[in-house]
C-alpha cells in the first residue's frame, strides 16, 4: 500500500466531504426526530428469529446522536465505527478544501484490495456473529 498526497483537481468528486455530511445530516435527524418510534422491525429476525448483520443500526445511530458512544458500539460496532470515521473523513475534506491542502489517497495492489475485501467480509461476518449472540 502506498500513500500518495496529490493537489484537489477541478472537479474532482470529494467523497468524503459528501458521506460524511450525510452522516452528520443523519445524525441531526435522528436526535430531533423519534426514529425509534416509526423505524419498522427488522423483517430479517421476524422471519427467521435471528438478527441479520445490520441488526441495531438505528440504535446505534440514536446513541451516537445522544453523545453515547459505548452504547452506540454495543448495538453495532460497524456502523458506529462507518459513521465515526465518515465523520472524520468530512473533516479532513473541510479542512484540506479550505486551507488548499494535499489530499491522501491509499494506492493499493491487487492483492491488497483482494485482501482489504476479504477483512471487510470477514468484519461483517464477525459482527454478525456478535449481533448474534448479543441480541438472540
Amino acid at each position: 500500500m502506498r500513500v500518495v498526497f496529490a493537489r484537489r483537481v477541478p472537479g474532482q468528486i470529494e467523497f468524503g466531504i459528501i458521506y460524511g455530511a450525510i452522516a452528520i445530516i443523519a445524525l441531526c435527524a435522528v436526535w430531533l426526530l423519534p426514529v425509534l418510534s416509526i423505524a419498522p422491525s427488522c423483517a430479517f429476525k421476524m422471519l427467521t428469529g435471528i438478527p441479520c448483520p445490520t441488526c441495531g443500526s438505528t440504535r446505534s445511530v440514536v446513541h451516537l446522536a445522544n453523545g453515547d458512544i459505548f452504547a452506540a458500539f454495543m448495538m453495532n460496532p460497524l456502523m458506529t465505527a462507518s459513521f465515526l470515521i465518515s465523520i472524520l473523513f468530512f473533516l479532513y475534506g473541510i479542512i484540506a478544501l479550505l486551507l488548499n491542502l494535499p489530499r491522501s489517497k491509499f494506492l493499493l495492489t491487487k492483492k491488497e484490495g483482494a485482501a482489504a475485501r476479504f477483512c471487510a467480509v470477514a468484519l461483517l461476518i464477525v459482527q454478525w456473529v456478535y449481533l448474534y449472540f448479543r441480541l438472540s
